[in-house]
């Protein structure tokens, strides 16, 4: 029993040190070469309320359960005219909405079966500028408020969905253009909501609004310090601090009274593009650009990363944080993951 018990304690020791000597596991791609990704072009990323990654590409939505790709085909041509899914969104219910480059928004519907079954019978509910009150079928983003409204930016005009009271499943819309409200500007391109329920819009050539359901409050670049009218990216971290990413302006800074501008020429920003953001579980901002790849901001110190430890430019047109701080970025190589704690 004794020599039972040493053998046991000698293996425990060498696997410990086995581990201990193993380098952590920081980055992790995921594509078309070795996955069952349907395109490398990915361009928006969800987490769902059961902890699986909802992906949005050049060839439609697929989820990722941690082990499989499961495709959502469109069951038809009538059903769809394209396929590049731009933003994706999951609602309180567990349901997903996309937001597609030319065919409107969508709702993934299972009517007979479980969602959590890769072999569920599902169905596209669509709805586009020919059956809604969808003002243009490109779609760039969807947020969802703290009272369940769904906010839907398109390239004319914003557009708010919700639950009417006059039957199951009916819906009242209500759109907004520059013409017919304080919208600054018709292109509408990131949506965030802070714990206020203030809706902050970012548009595409009007800087950026906040609308609070009444009133509308316009920052750009004559009223504010806001560094340019074209708004790309936006994220609010854990004190209820706006970040703002533009087009070519670099980063802005905004708690409400004060603006403060990141750029490549005050800041180690590392572009002035900046396509995406997101907040980690650390209240630390992440960054993905066109060209120069990643970078996070702890509120004192810059740092940029080389992705897959590469010297490829990477443009990361999305991130998403999840529940173990890993970072999943979208990007025109399939979908990478990082964390700088190894991959949990």
């Amino acid at each position: 029993m004794r020599k039972i018990k040493n053998t046991l304690v000698i293996i425990g020791l060498a696997f410990s040190v086995l581990s201990a000597t193993m380098p952590l596991e920081k980055w992790r791609v995921y594509n078309t070469a070795n996955s069952d990704l349907p395109n490398n072009l990915v361009r928006s990323l969800a987490l769902d309320h059961n902890g699986e990654i909802w992906m949005g590409t050049n060839l439609g939505v697929v989820k990722f359960d941690g082990k499989s790709f499961i495709k959502y085909d469109k069951k038809s041509d009538k059903e769809v005219q394209y396929t590049t899914v731009r933003s994706i969104t999951v609602d309180s219910t567990n349901t997903v909405w996309t937001g597609t480059w030319g065919d409107g928004m969508a709702r993934l519907k299972f009517p007979n079966g479980d969602p959590n079954n890769p072999n569920a019978s599902y169905k596209w509910v669509n709805y586009r500028e020919n059956n809604s009150a969808i003002t243009h079928n490109t779609v760039k983003t969807i947020c969802i408020d703290n009272q369940r409204v769904k906010w839907i930016g398109t390239e004319e005009g914003l557009v708010s969905m919700m639950n009417a009271k006059w039957g199951e499943g009916s819906v009242k819309w209500k759109t907004y253009f520059a013409y017919n409200s304080g919208l600054p500007h018709d292109a509408v391109h990131h949506i965030v909501v802070d714990k206020f329920n203030n809706k902050w819009i970012g548009t595409f050539g009007g800087g950026l609004a906040k609308f609070d359901g009444t009133n509308w409050t316009v920052y750009d670049i004559k009223n504010s310090n806001l560094p340019d009218n074209y708004i790309v990216s936006l994220a609010i971290d854990k004190k209820q601090v706006l970040w703002i990413g533009t087009y070519s302006g670099g980063l802005s800074r905004f708690d409400g009274t004060t603006w403060k501008v990141y750029n490549m020429a005050n800041s180690k920003i590392h572009d002035n593009v900046i396509h995406s953001l997101a907040v980690d579980n650390n209240n630390v901002l992440w960054l993905g650009s066109m060209t120069a790849g990643l970078a996070s901001f702890d509120g004192a110190n810059w740092t940029t990363y080389k992705i897959m430890e590469s010297e490829d430019p990477y443009t990361v047109s999305s991130i998403m944080i999840d529940s173990k701080n890993n970072k999943w970025l979208g990007t025109g190589g399939g979908v990478v993951v990082y964390n700088e704690s190894g991959i949990k």
